[in-house]
């Protein structure tokens, strides 16, 4: 395997001789030569050094981050001089540049593939799992006692494990339960906490037949749980343990399974304000995913329509597809007035809590779009991945977006009753989906299908939030990767393009077609590269910066005022109460209830060890600064991703930030 790699900056990696070294971390540690012949090392520190700057290849690691983790609390004056010491010993061993001095410190220049971890993942995220378990030769770092060798272990460990788990639901998946259950049960006597090692256990014991074990498994666990930890099993374990109580027969593993699928269970969960949001889980798997249907779609009566339920049916094959119906639409309940983007979110996040996902991947149709983009950019640690399919930022034209919707082609969305069903399903397939335009069967169908979306007044006030959406301020704070999918001849071309040139890691594909729904037309080229794109997910450490809605505001009483609003009270130097909000609707009712003058901005942040810092603090106390004694300031980003929230806004000025000017409004609630 090559040695050498690509330094930061804009130097060029140095040419390296050998080309076949190899070190090896998961299990003893070791670096081989071209032969396979173990190179000699040295003592234990030096050995630790390498297996250190082995963990991060290619990056510069500080001297001072490096004597922290070889040495800890108990640090000998000498110990720079050491690290050096060690490092020209080193290089006497190693290839020559292998070992370089980049500036605050030191890196090892190799070819990623040269060290069996990265082999491991790449492995892994292929879904070659018995390939990238017997890379593992036993304990790893377990010869060093120093101060980073004991976390990134641990690290490691979980690592494999998981591996473990993603293999043994491969193992599942192709129907090798009666293999399995030996394993299961061992590993499980090794790990009893670890639910989802119990939860293949259950299934595997249910698919032998053994349906009074798997339940007496899953009571030994509940139990180990309560006396352990005080806790009660996940919701995910829960449902599982239902459904083989009622032999659910989807559990069997059989491909018949599929054609029942549409049939389990509808559940509802309360959100924010009390709304019960319908919601169903549809396949297993290590990946969830979250499907954000657009305008007054709604889950459960798409089963009856051929193309839907193939399409659901696909997605449920990469994982659990977890659907749900938006407040307002389909089985969950109707609102007083305009469900904003800032309730949707957290409607989803309220499914999410009920199913026991911590993370997923979301896929966003039309309307769903821009309500996942802002999911992804307010809880990056909960997103895994952003799909988007014929969406936007911004539906309709302004000035500095003349690329958006006119109002005047809206007359149809917001009809009167004798409209709503046959004329609004031809405007709408005729626009939507102009390959079934002409179908009959099909504007039948979809005739029922958004009659019992939603009522003529809820369409109209959809409408209205749709025309308010606007989350171009926010594309750019998105860190995770973006698959964004649009046809080469539908109506939401240009606004998907403008999405996908913005969002920092999107991956943008024009599919041939005129049809903006992704189900209709050729599905199989949107499937396609959905499942290329999860296929090539990679696991990579969670963001440390986030967007976030940060609230600055003169001396007040405020912490039952912040807490009753969800917020997060923050240290300020500047005398003035500082916090931060997952959403600015939040943000500015707290403010308006604290009745003081406060400044809002929604911005990017750094987040280290759970502290934010950043220019978004800063411009947020530059607004209070500009604010009247009582008043509420926000800035444009604010006043743009409120939309269906109820707020009332007066233009005010330009506010002067650390970076930039701003634009900012008064608020009223």
């Amino acid at each position: 395997m090559a040695v050498g790699g690509k330094p930061h900056g804009k130097r060029r990696a140095a040419h390296v001789s050998s080309p076949t070294m190899e070190i090896r971390l998961l299990g003893p540690f070791e670096v081989t030569d071209e032969h396979g012949a173990a190179l000699a090392l040295g003592g234990r520190k030096p050995r630790a050094l390498l297996a250190r700057l082995a963990l991060e290849p290619n990056r510069t690691v500080s001297v001072e981050r490096l004597v922290d983790d070889l040495w800890g609390d108990e640090v000998p004056e000498s110990a720079t001089k050491m690290i050096h010491i060690h490092v020209s010993a080193l290089r006497k061993v190693l290839p020559p540049d292998t070992l370089q001095t980049r500036k605050p410190g030191y890196a090892l220049a190799v070819d990623p593939d040269a060290i069996d971890l990265t082999r491991f993942e790449r492995l892994r995220e292929s879904g070659r799992f018995h390939e990238a378990l017997k890379l593992w030769r036993g304990a790893a770092l377990s010869e060093f006692p120093e101060p980073f060798a004991a976390p990134e272990a641990a690290h490691l460990e979980e690592r494999h494990r998981v591996c473990l788990e993603q293999r043994i639901d491969a193992d599942l998946a192709a129907n090798r339960h009666s293999d399995l259950v030996g394993e299961l049960e061992a590993l499980s006597a090794r790990h009893p906490l670890r639910e989802r090692l119990r939860g293949q256990l259950m299934l595997a014991l249910y698919r032998c037949g053994r349906q009074a074990d798997a339940l007496a498994s899953y009571r030994a666990f509940r139990t180990a749980l309560d006396e352990q930890l005080g806790l009660d099993p996940s919701p995910r374990i829960r449902e599982l343990e239902a459904r083989i109580l009622r032999q659910d027969p989807a559990l069997d593993g059989r491909p018949k399974a599929e054609a029942r699928r549409g049939m389990e269970p509808i559940r509802y969960v309360d959100s924010v304000g009390g709304h019960s949001i319908a919601y169903q889980v549809i396949g297993d798997g290590p990946l969830d995913l979250v499907f954000v249907h657009g305008w007054v779609c709604t889950f459960q009566a798409a089963w009856e329509w051929p193309a839907l339920a193939s399409f659901y049916n696909r997605l449920a094959k990469l994982g659990r597809l977890i659907l749900f119906d938006k407040r307002g639409t389909g089985l969950s309940d109707r609102v007083n007035g305009i469900a904003s983007l800032e309730e949707r979110i957290d409607d989803m996040s309220a499914v999410m809590n009920a199913v026991g996902s911590t993370k997923a991947a979301l896929l966003g149709v039309s309307e769903g779009g821009p309500m996942s983009t802002l999911f992804a950019a307010t809880h990056p640690e909960r997103t895994q991945a952003l799909i988007t399919m014929g969406s936007y930022p911004r539906r309709n034209w302004a000035p500095d977006y003349p690329i958006g919707r006119r109002t005047e082609h809206d007359g149809w969305l917001r009809p009167s009753a004798d409209q709503w069903g046959e004329y609004a399903a031809r405007r709408f397939l005729t626009e939507r989906a102009p390959s079934i335009a002409d179908d009959e069967e099909a504007v039948r169908w979809y005739a029922s299908y958004l009659v019992r979306g939603a009522s003529p007044g809820a369409v109209a006030q959809i409408t209205d939030m749709n025309e308010e959406i606007d989350v171009r301020h926010v594309l750019g704070t998105v860190r995770v990767p973006a698959l964004v999918l649009y046809r080469e001849d539908e109506y939401m071309r240009e606004p998907s393009r403008y999405m996908g040139a913005r969002l920092p890691r999107a991956k943008v594909v024009g599919l041939p077609g005129p049809d903006h729904l992704p189900w209709e037309g050729a599905q199989e080229d949107v499937l396609g590269e959905i499942e290329r794109f999860l296929g090539e997910l990679h696991t990579e450490p969670e963001p440390e910066v986030v967007l976030t809605t940060i609230l600055e505001a003169d001396p007040a009483d405020a912490r039952d005022e912040i807490a009753r609003f969800r917020g997060v009270l923050l240290p300020s130097n500047s005398g003035r109460v500082r916090a931060s909000f997952d959403g600015p609707a939040r943000a500015i009712r707290c403010a308006a209830a604290l009745g003081v003058r406060a400044g809002v901005h929604t911005g990017e942040c750094e987040l280290h060890d759970g502290v934010l810092s950043g220019p978004a603090l800063d411009t947020a106390a530059a607004v209070a600064r500009a604010a009247a004694p009582g008043e509420v300031l926000v800035t444009s980003t604010v006043h743009d991703l409120v939309a269906g929230a109820g707020i009332h806004f007066s233009e005010r000025g330009i506010v002067t930030g650390p970076s930039r000017e701003w634009r900012t409004y008064a608020a009223t609630t």
